[in-house]
């Protein structure tokens, strides 16, 4: 069921990216769409790695 529901947000944005300019699309072909998208799992990963060490060095320890 997650399949069939989340198959349209994926699907949609890699027709957007690698379509020809004529249909629509950005026309960037299957590596320069990989590169698009593989650079924002990249960003999403830093972003969510520097926010968890920024609540870590935050919160006090109870060791004391």
């Amino acid at each position: 069921m997650a399949f069939v529901l989340t198959r349209p947000f994926g699907a949609t944005p890699g027709d957007i990216l690698t379509k020809p300019y004529a249909k629509g699309g950005l026309d960037f072909g299957t590596i320069g769409s990989s590169i698009v998208l593989m650079s924002i799992l990249g960003v999403c990963i830093l972003f969510t790695t520097l926010k968890y060490k920024k609540l870590v060095v935050a919160r006090p320890s109870n060791d004391e």
